[in-house]
């Protein structure tokens, strides 16, 4: 039996400002592609062909009221650099493995939690991505450069063809 890897603890660091104890949750990017479906003469099976990925977001959940979170707020699209790493453990190993993530993007969205008396807040930052990497262990398992139109995933460039075809 397999068991699975378990993220045991995690920090982020907002432009290197350790942000250990005041960020709740991570909400990482889903990975989804932009298809075309559509169905090949004398074929009775519709296939999907895939022309990109969908916008990258992702949510910090911050306790309290996060002053630098705000302040990093930018009008700028490639935003600020954020990271998060975490602790990665199997249930049947001694060893942790890291995971860490890096992205790029700005803020835009901030929703407040309600307000209470004697209770600390919460609020959820929502991040557009032009960059997004992640590794585990120092193996890289996803890289997307919006920017520079990468989408690397176990170490294979989706759009290399594509950029050498347009001469970038």
């Amino acid at each position: 039996m397999q068991l699975p890897r378990l993220l045991k603890s995690f920090n982020v660091f907002t432009d290197g400002l350790n942000k250990h104890g005041v960020t709740m949750t991570v909400k990482r990017p889903a990975l989804k592609f932009k298809t075309e479906d559509y169905t090949p003469g004398g074929v009775p099976f519709e296939l999907s062909a895939i022309h990109g990925v969908e916008k990258l977001e992702l949510e910090l959940v911050s306790k309290g009221y996060d002053v630098e979170l705000f302040k990093s707020i930018s009008h700028k699209i490639g935003g600020n650099l954020v990271r998060y790493q975490g602790s990665l453990h199997k249930e049947d190993e001694e060893e942790h493995q890291m995971l860490y993530g890096e992205f790029r993007g700005r803020i835009v969205e901030v929703e407040p939690s309600e307000d209470k008396a004697g209770e600390g807040g919460e609020h959820t930052f929502k991040y557009v991505l032009t960059y997004w990497k992640e590794s585990v262990n120092g193996e890289d398992i996803i890289e997307i450069d919006v920017m520079n139109l990468k989408c690397i995933i176990n170490g294979r460039d989706y759009f290399a063809g594509m950029r050498k075809n347009l001469g970038l």
